[in-house]
């Protein structure tokens, strides 16, 4: 092998190819772009339908087959665009950091503003967010650290900086850049078009300043409930979601697999009344639900034996000694397909039902195709509270940004689960590995049950609405079988971790 070829790791579907180093950001992205358009051909070319998400310094694509590898082998890289997209957004400059900022940096606000608008950044990475991208470029005296402690939320259509790197939000999140005006959103993503995002990697992009007030944002918009359908959402406490088993094939967007927190449970529900184990159905976390029948529905909860419900009659569920629990019906919940699938992905707001929680009120349809008799399945098993919960985790890429040990420093950590957890990750309370100092490198391309490891070391394990990349080291990945028991597992469960 030559000593530019890439190196490539394949295990298992999942494929990981890096290039040979370059001299700074662009270099390297430019050796990234070119072998994600090689890795593209050689999927096409052979009729692979395989998920491919760049990093700063790898690519990752999962579901790549072997003719399509064998073809990558034989020609990897491919030619970059002559022509590149160009893009300039208007920016209303009145951030809430504008004036900290620029005090930071001894300069006046009218001033960071100046520097800012006379860049010519390049697209690095896509990634974090769908339609967010990595802008490089920015004037080294706008350098500036992330903030001590991130946001818990970040307006939509936010403008920040962080070292040397600008970039705006398409969806209001978390984060830590330091934020000094704002776009319109709408700019960055749109479900509604292809390709989805406007920026894509190595697009020029240049911000204008916008002399008068955006537009107040107005109210969230609220779709109506149904007026009719097969169920009415009665009572709802906690988060209840449409999801199926995900969405694939949208990584290369940032688009987030989303699905259920627990795979096994949602699959065995299916079964039990005879759907496809992919049918849409309720995933409730936290609290209870109740729902009338409008018509005679077939029902499993968790996989249980299916019981009818007759027109009129009521189901009331808990979730109990579980965090989650997944009530099937037969036919499928039915809603609109969004990029091929019907799961909810409440940070964009889109899948599900009209991208959101369930209400009270709203009615759900179901569907009429019903693939087999159903089957006699069990609810998966859920620890003893009193117990320790054993999951299974597989040792994960080398990370110089972690030490030799780390990984069994994670075999001998007690921790417990937090009540920091949601549909995007898990935090875990406890034990951390060896604290490490931060970093500006670009983020890499993660996997769901990755089990990341924080600057102080915390460990976060993602979940199904997780980025598809992540600026901090991976230190294991959870099995399929042990992420559906985390997604059942509620806070304060005592966890340990053991090698597949």
């Amino acid at each position: 092998m030559a000593p530019t070829d890439p190196e490539i790791e394949a295990t298992d579907g999942v494929v990981w190819v890096t290039p040979a180093p370059a001299a700074g950001f662009l270099a390297q992205a430019e050796a990234i772009e070119r072998l994600r358009i090689g890795l593209s051909a050689a999927a096409e070319s052979v009729g692979c339908d395989a998920d491919i998400v760049a990093g700063g310094k790898s690519l990752l694509a999962l579901g790549l087959t072997a003719r399509a590898l064998d073809a990558f082998r034989l020609q990897p890289a491919g030619e970059l665009p002559r022509e590149r997209q160009r893009h300039v957004f208007e920016v209303r400059y009145d951030g809430p950091d504008l004036e900290t900022a620029a005090s930071a940096l001894g300069l006046r606000p009218e001033a960071l503003v100046r520097r800012h608008q006379a860049g010519s950044y390049t697209a690095l990475l896509t990634g974090f967010l769908p339609g967010f991208a990595y802008l490089g470029g920015l004037d080294e005296t706008l350098a500036l650290p992330r903030l001590p402690k991130p946001r818990a939320r970040v307006p939509v259509g936010a403008v920040a900086i962080a070292g040397l790197l600008t970039a705006a939000y398409p969806f209001a999140s978390p984060g830590g850049w330091n934020l000094i005006g704002r776009l319109s959103p709408e700019l960055l993503f749109d479900v509604q078009r292809r390709p989805l995002s406007t920026i894509h990697a190595l697009d020029e992009v240049r911000f204008v300043e916008r002399e008068t007030p955006w537009p107040e944002p107005s109210a969230a918009r609220v779709s109506p409930s149904r007026s009719q359908g097969a169920l009415m959402i009665e009572a709802v406490v906690g988060l209840a979601t449409i999801q199926d088993l995900g969405r694939f094939g949208q990584r290369a967007e940032a688009v987030p697999w989303s699905g259920p927190l627990d795979e096994e449970t949602h699959v065995a529900a299916n079964l039990a009344v005879g759907n496809d184990s992919h049918a849409a159905a309720i995933e409730l976390v936290g609290g209870k639900l109740s729902f009338v029948a409008a018509k005679r529905l077939s029902v499993s909860i968790d996989g249980s034996a299916a019981r009818t419900l007759r027109s009129g009659e009521r189901l009331s569920v808990s979730v109990g000694d579980k965090l989650t629990r997944t009530i099937a019906i037969a036919g499928g919940v039915e809603v609109p397909l969004v990029l091929g699938s019907r799961s909810t992905l409440l940070l964009a707001g889109l899948g599900g039902f009209d991208g959101r929680p369930l209400r009270v009120g709203d009615w759900l349809e179901v569907g009429h195709e019903i693939v087999a008799a159903p089957l006699s399945t069990k609810p998966p098993a859920t620890s003893d509270r009193s117990r320790v919960a054993v999951l299974c985790v597989e040792r994960a890429r080398n990370d110089t940004r972690l030490s030799s040990d780390a990984f069994e420093r994670l075999l001998d950590a007690h921790v417990t689960i937090s009540a920091a957890r949601d549909r995007v990750g898990t935090r875990f309370d406890g034990d951390r590995l060896p604290a490490r100092q931060a970093d500006d490198a670009l983020p890499e391309p993660v996997v769901v049950g990755s089990i990341q490891v924080t600057t102080d070391g915390t460990l976060i394990a993602l979940g199904p609405d997780s980025a598809v990349t992540g600026g901090y080291p991976v230190v294991a990945v959870l099995d399929r079988a042990s992420r559906s028991l985390l997604g059942r597992l509620r806070p304060g469960q005592a966890v340990r971790f053991r090698a597949a």
